[in-house]
């Protein structure tokens, strides 16, 4: 009976403290102090796990907490405050692992993620550099002092002694050798690099860097056009022009192949010029190209208009001596006359309409498509008539105000254009405004 008794009041004793922390919690929970409401129910469950309020409320509080922790998490990454940020994630990771040991499983914003992971690699780079630097400068207990930093985030740091470059230099060495393993040669490339500027006798970093630089590297290629029909314009320059608009992208991992031989490989094995993006994946894969730029002209239409004459009105200024009567003297006058012209008038037209994309041979993705069509016209005017030239105007004159002349006017006028345009001079303009829209579009995706 005794023992019975003092189980009961052990029980009354544990259970006091539980129900003050639940009430507490409540009130917390009520005002909006989510964190502190949440601890207090994580406490009750330290004492009783199987608890149901305080399992409830430290889930539904915990998960306020954390989209709080993660609000706060994105602003510091917008503002560039990269320290606090990973120091904000690292505490609700901590959070929520912590509500896991008492059985509360919190939802984890898994879209935070990869933003963690490029903020984390970005600040160990700095951090790994940094401490480098240090080592340089023989501050050796502040380069150590950065490499516990490091090893908060990358366990691979944690037993690295300044004192032994190679026990420094091995975890960048692991992380190199996973991610040439894994297939991502850039970061490989990267990371080895990086080994060899510190020390080029490194195990074989010397020698993975290069595979990694020429596994990384994709090779591009760019389509001999193909063209719809028998158009008046050649476009067999449009490639090298690509190529060359191309080739100033400074990118480590993109080579673009020599046009002509490119070509000269393609036609010797029996293909054609691709107008479609499926048979441009087929050459390219034949090719063993990384990258294929499809170019592909549609239409071109010219249309030259016959020449005209048309006759039209001026108005011809005449300047006259008129005597004053009152004064006797002579004064110059203007005065307005109507008078004709011939506008001797020819006209061309031009319309080129292109298609042109760019595919990535590895998973056959088309990263840009493109149609788009350039509309070029060009006339002459010139004008003949018994009338001055010179003092012909489109219009009278308003308020006394000469009419103004544009430069159109003056050369119809004056000095009038003998001849239209000629098409190679239209062909090296359409080449050149195509080969810099196609290469301009497709630099941003090549980086």
């Amino acid at each position: 009976m005794r023992l019975i008794f003092y189980f009961l009041v052990l029980l009354f004793v544990a259970c006091a403290p539980q129900q003050k922390l639940i009430k507490q919690a409540r009130v917390q929970s009520a005002a909006g102090m989510h964190e502190e409401a949440a601890n207090a129910y994580y406490n009750v469950l330290l004492i009783d796990t199987k608890n149901k309020e305080a399992k409830q409320g430290l889930m539904l509080n915990g998960q306020k907490v954390l989209a709080d922790k993660f609000a706060r998490f994105s602003k510091l990454v917008i503002e560039g405050q990269i320290a606090d940020a990973l120091s904000v994630y690292r505490f609700a990771a901590g959070y929520a692992k912590n509500a896991a040991k008492v059985g509360v499983q919190l939802e984890w914003p898994h879209e935070y993620d990869e933003v963690y992971l490029d903020i984390r690699n970005e600040y160990v780079d700095e951090q790994f550099d940094l401490a480098i630097a240090l080592m340089t400068q023989r501050k050796y207990e502040m380069a150590e002092k950065v490499f516990e930093r490091i090893a908060t985030y990358d366990s691979g740091y944690a037993n690295v002694s300044v004192l032994r470059l190679n026990t420094v230099l091995e975890p960048l060495y692991i992380q190199g050798l996973q991610a040439y393993q894994n297939g991502d040669f850039k970061k490989s490339y990267f990371i080895f690099n990086k080994i060899v500027t510190i020390d080029d006798g490194f195990k074989d970093a010397q020698k993975l860097k290069n595979a990694s630089l020429q596994k990384a590297t994709l090779l591009l290629g760019v389509m001999p056009v193909a063209i719809s029909g028998k158009p008046v314009l050649n476009f067999q320059s449009l490639p090298d022009l690509v190529a060359d608009q191309l080739s100033r992208n400074q990118d480590a991992y993109l080579k673009i192949a020599n046009v002509q031989a490119l070509h000269r490989d393609l036609f010797a094995r029996g293909f054609k010029a691709p107008d479609k993006t499926d048979n441009a994946f087929l050459v390219g894969s034949s090719l063993n190209l990384g990258y294929v730029v499809l170019i592909a002209v549609d239409s071109v239409y010219y249309l030259k208009h016959p020449p005209k004459a048309i006759e039209r009105d001026a108005f011809e200024a005449v300047t006259e001596s008129v005597l004053n009567p009152y004064t006797q003297t002579y004064q110059n006058i203007t005065r307005f006359k109507k008078a004709k012209f011939i506008d001797k008038t020819e006209a061309q037209q031009l319309f080129v309409t292109i298609r042109y994309a760019l595919i990535k041979i590895a998973d056959n993705q088309i990263l840009l498509n493109e149609t788009f069509s350039i509309n070029k016209r060009d006339e002459i005017h010139a004008a003949t008539t018994s009338a001055n030239p010179a003092q012909l105007y489109p219009t009278l004159p308003e308020d006394n105000i000469l009419p103004q002349l544009t430069p159109e006017w003056r050369e119809m006028m004056l000095n009038p254009r003998k001849s239209l345009i000629p098409l190679s001079i239209w062909q090296e303009e359409i080449n050149r405004e195509l080969s810099q829209r196609i290469s301009s579009k497709m630099m941003d995706l090549l980086k």
